[in-house]
């Protein structure tokens, strides 16, 4: 049976449990495929320098914290004046507590860290924010009036000026799986415009790194060849025995990944590409 949000959320609350001995920290943070990371960073990086969205100086809140994937991409490439993170998993927060007290940040910029679920219709307020980084959250979502309140929180939390990113994947009909509820364009457009908020960019990333959902239909079908593509990466990178090789393992699946999505992108819509997208949300 389909996970709800609560299952979601007990399955988490396991996942990032804080480690007893603080070596094993590291292992706990990893979330992402490097592959996926070294090619979809410099396209959010892109995304920031195009749009003049405030970063640096300004206020910014990621929602989903987990791991603290975009919580270290952020730090790793701005100075906000201000950076909170906010996970609906009281684990998550606990994890990314200890993982800050391990790690100097800049002196500029006040980090914290907070339980809270967005789709709370209740949710405390917490300021507004020029940035509002949702990586990989919404459409672990399946309930349309707990989606329907994310969406209300979101558009409640931008500065007029603000922008929410969000990585979705938006195929012409709406999947269902055991994790997730993948929106089609147009009922996540739809949402998005009764909440207040409006889409005014669509950027594809990564082509095979992540799971092909962009591709509706069975799995045996096109999106079969991406799983084994994926599959077949994954692989490449753990048979590689020492630094030097996997780091020349992941360059090279980058690259390809890479040039598949330029020469898709000058014949295809970025909506239309198979990848997962970033996509930005403005109040209308």
């Amino acid at each position: 049976m389909p996970m709800t949000q609560d299952d979601i959320r007990r399955h988490y609350e396991t996942q990032w449990q804080p480690p007893e001995d603080p070596a094993d920290l590291a292992s706990r943070l990893t979330y992402s495929s490097p592959v996926e990371d070294a090619v979809a960073y410099p396209i959010y990086e892109r995304l920031i320098a195009d749009h003049g969205l405030r970063v640096d100086g300004g206020r910014v809140l990621d929602v989903g914290c987990g791991c603290g994937r975009w919580i270290r991409f952020l730090l790793d490439r701005h100075v906000p004046r201000e950076l909170v993170g906010i996970d609906f998993t009281a684990s998550s927060v606990q994890l990314l507590e200890q993982w800050a007290r391990t790690e100097e940040t800049p002196d500029a910029c006040d980090l914290s860290f907070a339980t809270a679920d967005i789709t709370d219709p209740n949710l405390p307020d917490l300021g507004r924010f020029d940035l509002i980084n949702v990586g990989n959250v919404l459409f672990h979502i399946p309930e349309p009036e707990k989606f329907a309140a994310a969406l209300v929180n979101l558009a409640r939390l931008l500065t007029p000026e603000g922008r929410v990113v969000t990585t979705e994947y938006l195929p012409r009909r709406t999947v269902r799986t055991d994790w997730m509820m993948v929106r089609d364009r147009y009922a996540f457009e739809s949402a998005c415009n009764a909440a207040g908020l409006r889409i005014t960019d669509i950027r594809a990333s990564c082509f095979f790194a992540n799971d092909p959902m962009g591709l509706d239909g069975p799995d045996q079908a096109v999106r079969g060849h991406f799983h084994r593509v994926r599959s077949n990466m994954r692989a490449f990178i753990a048979a590689m025995d020492d630094a030097p090789s996997r780091a020349f393992a992941v360059t090279l699946l980058a690259d390809i990944d890479r040039a598949a999505l330029a020469f898709c992108q000058e014949r295809i819509a970025p909506i239309d590409l198979p990848s997962q997208k970033l996509v930005v949300l403005a109040r209308a």
